[in-house]
Formats: C-alpha cells, structure tokens, sequence
C-alpha cells in the first residue's frame, strides 16, 4: 500500500497542482482511502496492549454471562457479524470496481495504472509495468479489506459494550425482587458493573479517538471530491465510459458514507443506552426497597446522566446522527465551493 499507491501518488501531488481534475482523482482514490488504511493499521499496531485487555474482558462477559444475558448478547453479536460481512463485501466491491474501471479507462485516458503516481523507474518497460500493477491491484484489495476491518471490529467493541449496558438495565429493572440481605450486593454489583463498562468504552476512546477523528476529516473529502467527480462526469464523450465511471462513483460514495454512519449509530447507540440507565432506575420499583437503599439509586442516575459513554472523534465531537448529517451539509457545501472554482 506505501509502495506503490501512497508514497509515488503524494510525490505526484506537486506534479499535477496545476490540473484539478488530476488533483481531485489524487485526493479522492487510493491516496487517502489507502493512506486512512494505513493509519488504521498503525492504530491497531499501537494499541496492542489494550485490544488484548478489551478481549479479554469481552471473553470474560461471555463465559460469565446468565442464560437472559446471554440472549442479548447474542443478538449484539449476530449484528456485529451481519455489520462486519456487509462492509467487507461493499469495500472489497469498490476495490474490485475501481481496478476494473481503469482497465475499461485505458482506452479513453492516457493513464496506464491503476492509480496515477510518480515512480522512480520507466513503468513502460515489461516486468516493470507487470509488477507495479500487481503491486497497486493487491494494494487496492488489502487497502479495503483493512479499512473496513478496522471500521468492523471498533463497531463490534462499542455494540458489545451497549449489549452490556442493556443487561445492566435489566438488573436495575429486576432490583425489587431481590431479598433485603442480598440487596446491599446487587446494588454493590450493579454499581461495579456500571464502572467496569464505563472503563471498557473508555479504553476503546483512548485507543481509537485520534484515528476516529481521521476517519471523519477523510470521510468529508472523499465524499467531496467523489461527489465533485461525478458531477464532473456528465458529459464525457464516451457514453460508455461515463456509464461505468458513474457507477463506479455512486458505490464509492455509499461506501464511505455507510462506514461514516457505521460510527454514527453504534456512538448514538452507546449514548442512548448509557442515559438510559437513569431513566430505568427512575422506573425501577424504587418505591418498594428501603429508604436508605433506594438513595443509594440516586448516585447511579447521576452518573448516567452527568457522564454518558460517548466515542469521540479526537475528542472534538462525538459520534451521533446529528454529526453525521452535519458531516453531510458540510459536504454540500464543499462540492457547491469546488463547482464554482471549477467553472
């Protein structure tokens, strides 16, 4: 991915300044998907340590998990592999068909690679147009299936982290019904479990928030420059190759826009679930424990409340629903500037 795609295409950026159209296909392709799967992948490398202490603790959930536990966390996991194969399959199609739209571009475009860049040997020359083009093929194929990955797993940390917060709901729901010798230990346990997942989701914000924070300034320019591209699209002469182009950039772009609101929903529904505690144990029959334990509730809800589990992107904002459709107007806003310097 450094080889052949990141680093000759960042040298190239100088080269083509001048050129618009050239500068937007740089910035919008492989150079920036490739390079946020790199950052991925330094992030993983990285924070070794603490991904195996989340493991750990999600194996740990699973072997001592109750029989009504273990159903909602089976549904989070069906949901997180459901997540996982469908983002996979959609990043591995768009790989598949940007490789296969520059071997139908060959013919109308003077571009000879998969991606444009500048590289310190003649790529004219056989082996050395064979092996540069294998090289960008396997780096276009390894650059989506690490950003999805990457995209998946974090996901699949924050649903596990909301199945466990719904199980404590249903204890705080369930604290009525046990007998006045074992409530001072359920309430003991409720309040360590609450700390334990608000130390879960807290190790994942410390891992992931500066990359998270890429991902989202990524996600703004490639959905920017892809949508600018396609507009720029209409009117190609070959009507065949607008056609391809077109598809080919309607995939792209749902793709990153999937992945942006993958963050989205698992952040709001971490959030959710995390105020929630508050209102269950305000709902809890509260009423029916005794007076200095039912106090004791009181602490729990202003804990959900003063302190939601949020993820974060580099601490700046937090991932909601609202940051995605802010995300989106900003890119409108973007594409309409572009337009204008363009005409």
């Amino acid at each position: 991915m450094l080889c052949f795609v990141c680093a000759p295409q960042t040298i190239n950026l100088p080269l083509i300044a001048h050129d618009m159209n050239l500068l937007v296909e740089n910035l919008s392709m492989g150079n920036m998907t490739i390079s946020i799967a790199l950052v991925k992948t330094i992030a993983f490398w990285m924070n070794g340590k603490p991904l195996k202490f989340l493991l750990k603790c999600i194996a740990k959930d699973w072997a001592t998990a109750e029989t009504k536990e273990r159903e909602t966390m089976l549904n989070i996991a069906r949901l997180a592999r459901i997540t996982t194969i469908g983002c996979i399959m959609m990043c591995e199609l768009v790989a598949f068909s940007y490789v296969s739209l520059r071997f139908v571009s060959m013919k109308y475009t003077d571009n000879i690679m998969v991606y444009r860049g500048y590289f310190p040997y003649n790529i004219t020359y056989s082996p050395n147009y064979e092996l540069t083009m294998i090289g960008q093929t396997l780096g276009a194929i390894y650059g989506g299936t690490t950003y999805a990955a990457v995209d998946t797993f974090v996901a699949m940390l924050v649903l596990h982290a909301c199945g466990q917060l719904s199980n404590l709901k249903d204890d705080l729901r369930n604290i009525h019904s046990y007998d006045k010798k074992d409530l001072q230990a359920r309430l003991k346990k409720i309040v360590e479990k609450h700390n334990y997942i608000a130390c879960f989701v807290e190790t994942i914000e410390n891992c992931f928030n500066v990359m998270l924070l890429t991902q989202m300034i990524s996600c703004t320019i490639q959905l920017c420059f892809q949508t600018f591209q396609a507009i720029m699209s209409f009117g190609e002469e070959a009507v065949e190759y607008m056609i391809f182009q077109l598809t080919f950039l309607t995939i792209y772009v749902v793709c990153v826009m999937m992945q942006l609101y993958l963050y989205c929903y698992v952040g709001e529904r971490l959030m959710c679930e995390s105020t929630d505690i508050a209102d269950t144990a305000y709902h809890c029959e509260w009423y029916n424990l005794p007076p200095e334990k039912a106090r004791l509730l009181v602490i729990i809800m202003c804990r959900a409340r003063a302190s939601p589990l949020r993820v974060t992107a580099g601490k700046f904002c937090w991932f909601t629903i609202i940051l995605y459709s802010q995300v989106l107007r900003t890119t409108v806003s973007y594409i309409s500037v572009l337009y204008a310097v363009k005409s």
